[in-house]
């Protein structure tokens, strides 16, 4: 059984169609609890769990309410810290993390939710390193309304669809990536892109192991 925690247009319109599943809805499901996270697991025999769960709350640093940014982390990074451990204790085969391509740098307005989606990139990574089937799935903006209401009247051609998404869930299931792996898909104008972030990609980011020249 493929379980899908989080809903959501992802999960709705892109996934499910693409590779079935149970959905367990935003508004039924709290994510951030282990309790609920561990009793969600225990239904029945889970192959491969898919965490959709996102909130976004934008605001400069100086103008967050600083509850709104724990809640950011709490859902995005906390909840996807809880399925990981129970994953892991409940034998789920295959782990996979929505995470963002805001995790790949810091975004104005969006550091709350830059900061969680990339701690679930690096959780990935420590995954993969520790020899659990986990992947990371990094798309830019896709069409979906938190992505309309954050930022109303852009160009719907320049967005991903949500099946876009739940295709690249769909290749990782039939094996195409490797545990660890943050798979990045966007669109750069009209045409849709997707590269592979494998290993320890800061290695070659930071030069380790270079000489500094001064």
């Amino acid at each position: 059984m493929i379980l899908i925690l989080g809903g959501g247009a992802i999960a709705e319109k892109g996934i499910v169609p693409v590779v079935g599943g149970y959905v367990i809805g935003p508004d039924g499901f709290d994510i951030t609890s282990p309790y609920l996270v561990n009793e969600a697991l225990s239904r029945g025999k889970v192959d491969t769990v898919v965490v959709t769960a996102g909130v976004s709350h934008p605001h400069s640093v100086e103008d967050s309410v600083p509850n709104h940014w724990w809640y950011e982390i709490e859902v995005n990074l906390r909840g996807a810290y809880n399925v990981a451990k129970a994953s892991i204790a409940h034998d789920v085969r295959t782990m996979i993390f929505i995470a963002s391509v805001a995790g790949l740098y810091g975004k104005p307005n969006h550091s709350g939710y830059s900061a969680s989606k990339g701690g679930v990139i690096s959780l990935v990574q420590s995954l993969g390193m520790e020899g659990h089937n986990a992947y990371a799935v990094s798309p830019g903006r896709v069409d979906t309304p938190m992505r309309e209401r954050d930022y109303p009247g852009e160009d719907p051609r320049t967005r991903l669809q949500p099946e876009q998404v739940g295709q690249v869930v769909a290749q990782i299931l039939n094996g195409e990536f490797e545990p660890g792996d943050n798979i990045i898909i966007r669109k750069i104008g009209y045409d849709t892109f997707q590269r592979v972030d494998r290993g320890e990609p800061w290695r070659s980011y930071l030069a380790v192991g270079q000489p500094v020249v001064f």
